[in-house]
């Protein structure tokens, strides 16, 4: 799996670049679908500290392969996931929607924890600007591939 989880990581960085410039957070969508996942298994405990796993070794390949000074990838992802798991801990995960909204809300989190640690390591952000070209543009782009990732995962560890 942490094949798997770098090969991900460097697509993401690499290959999905969008004509605005930043690329489709595959790692984050794959991270909190797999929190998510687990609250609804028998064991949901042993679901979440596999996605928290998976969240420190993809945000590693993700700090390694970018700008990002090492350890804010892996950050952000674990308080997006730690967030969602803790905020969606007692729902029931069934359909669509609650997917999309842990999405939604991790791929803020996640946005923002990495923004603000731009803004502390390396230079001031006017952060106006950057909601509206930077965060809210991301968000959205990590919304597309939820439902189709959440399901697959669902499928594929039903036997959790």
């Amino acid at each position: 799996m942490i094949i798997v989880i770098i090969s991900l990581a460097l697509v993401q960085i690499t290959l999905l670049q969008t004509p605005l410039g930043f690329p489709v957070p595959l790692l984050l969508v794959m991270v909190v679908c797999r929190a998510l996942v687990a609250i609804g298994a028998a064991f949901p405990d042993a679901g979440i500290v596999t996605a928290l796993r998976w969240a420190c070794y993809g945000g590693l390949a993700l700090d390694s392969f970018s700008t990002m000074p090492l350890g804010s990838h892996v950050l952000a992802l674990l308080l997006a996931v730690l967030l969602v798991a803790g905020a969606t801990r007692s729902l029931r995960v069934d359909g669509p929607l609650l997917p999309v909204a842990g999405v939604l809300v991790g791929s803020l989190i996640y946005e923002v924890t990495l923004a603000g640690l731009t803004q502390l390591l390396r230079a001031p952000i006017e952060w106006h600007s950057y909601a509206l070209i930077a965060i809210v543009p991301s968000v959205l782009i990590a919304l597309i591939p939820t439902p189709p990732v959440f399901f697959f995962m669902r499928r594929l560890l039903r036997s959790e």
